[in-house]
C-alpha cells in the first residue's frame, strides 16, 4: 500500500522530470538561437501552420524571414469545410515573426505567379542583403476520388502544389547563386509515398514534389545549392483538421482522426503532430547541420514511413 514516504518521492520525482525538461527546453532554446545566424529565408505560405511555425522558428534561431502569403480565400476556388488564409491570420504571423526577428517583413503574393515570387527574392536582397534559404510551403487541397476529379480539382490544386513549389525554387536560383549557394525546402506529404484514398490531386501533387525535389538537387548542387524535401503526417493544422479532411477519411470528428491512426503509428498516442515538430526539421535543413544533404526526403510522421518504406 502506499505509504506517504512513497507519495513524497513520487512527487519529487515528478519535480525533478518537469524541472529536468524546463531546463532541456531551454538548453534547446539557446542552442538555437543562433544556427541561421546572418541568414535571410523566404517562406511561402506563412500565415498559418507549417508556414508560420518555421517562420518563427527561424526567426529564433537568428535569421531574418520574409514572409509570403497569398492570404486570400476568394482567390482559390472554394472547398467546403476548409479555406486559406486571410489577411488578418497574415498580420498576425507576421507580428509574431517580427518580435523575434525584427527586420522581418511580409509580402502578399500567389505562388503561381513566378513574378511575385521573382518581387519577394528581390526585396529580400535589397532590404536584407540576400537570401539564403526558401521553403516553398504553400499548398492547396480539394478532396475527390481518383475518378471523379474535375479540371478544376486537378489543375488548381497541380497549379499551386507543384508549379508554386518550382517557382519558389526558381525564382530564388538567381539570389543564391550570387550568395553562392543556398538552401530549398520543399513540403510534400507521407501522401507522397503512398497512395491515399479520396486525395487524387494532393496525392499525385505530393509525389510531383519529391520527383520536383530530386531533380534540381541533381541539376543546382554545382551551384551549392541543396534541395530537400519534408514529408509530414498528420499535423494538427486548419486543413488536416478540416471537415473535408476528416470526411474523407471516412469519420466525422478529429477525435476519430486521431482513433483511426493511432494503431498504426509506431511511436505512439498522438497522431497529429504540432507544426512546430516540421519547423525543427525545417530548422535542420537549412542550417549548416545538414550541409552535406540534399535530394532527401525526411519524413516525419511518428514512425507511420516504416510501413511503407524500404
Amino acid at each position: 500500500m502506499p505509504t506517504r514516504r512513497h507519495a513524497l518521492l513520487a512527487a519529487g520525482a515528478g519535480l525533478a522530470t518537469a524541472t529536468a525538461s524546463a531546463a532541456s527546453a531551454q538548453m534547446r532554446e539557446a542552442s538555437n538561437s543562433t544556427r541561421l545566424a546572418g541568414k535571410v529565408a523566404l517562406v511561402t505560405g506563412a500565415a498559418r501552420g507549417i508556414g508560420r511555425a518555421i517562420s518563427e522558428t527561424y526567426a529564433q534561431a537568428g535569421a531574418k524571414v520574409v514572409l509570403f502569403d497569398l492570404a486570400d480565400p476568394s482567390a482559390v476556388p472554394a472547398v467546403e469545410g476548409f479555406r486559406i488564409a486571410n489577411s488578418v491570420e497574415f498580420a498576425a504571423a507576421e507580428a509574431s515573426v517580427k518580435a523575434l526577428s525584427p527586420e522581418s517583413f511580409a509580402v502578399r503574393g500567389d505562388v503561381r505567379n513566378p513574378e511575385d515570387l521573382v518581387r519577394a527574392v528581390s526585396l529580400a536582397e535589397s532590404r536584407l542583403g540576400g537570401l539564403d534559404i526558401v521553403v516553398a510551403n504553400a499548398g492547396y487541397v480539394r478532396w475527390h476520388g481518383f475518378a471523379d476529379g474535375t479540371p478544376e480539382d486537378w489543375n488548381s490544386v497541380l497549379d499551386i502544389n507543384v508549379t508554386g513549389v518550382a517557382n519558389s525554387i526558381i525564382a530564388a536560383t538567381p539570389a543564391f547563386r550570387r550568395r553562392g549557394g543556398g538552401s530549398a525546402i520543399t513540403l510534400s506529404s507521407i501522401g507522397g509515398r503512398m497512395g491515399a484514398g479520396g486525395n487524387g490531386a494532393y496525392t499525385a501533387s505530393k509525389w510531383a514534389v519529391i520527383g520536383l525535389t530530386k531533380q534540381a538537387a541533381n541539376e543546382l548542387g554545382g551551384d551549392n545549392i541543396r534541395v530537400n524535401a519534408i514529408a509530414p503526417g498528420p499535423i494538427d493544422t486548419p486543413m488536416y483538421r478540416s471537415l473535408g479532411q476528416i470526411r474523407s477519411m471516412g469519420v466525422d470528428s478529429a477525435e476519430a482522426q486521431d482513433a483511426m491512426l493511432n494503431p498504426i503509428l509506431p511511436l505512439g498516442d498522438q497522431p497529429a503532430l504540432p507544426p512546430e515538430a516540421i519547423a525543427d526539421t525545417a530548422l535542420f535543413l537549412a542550417s549548416d547541420d545538414s550541409a552535406m544533404m540534399s535530394g532527401s526526403v525526411l519524413d516525419v510522421a511518428l514512425g507511420f514511413n516504416a510501413n511503407y518504406t524500404g
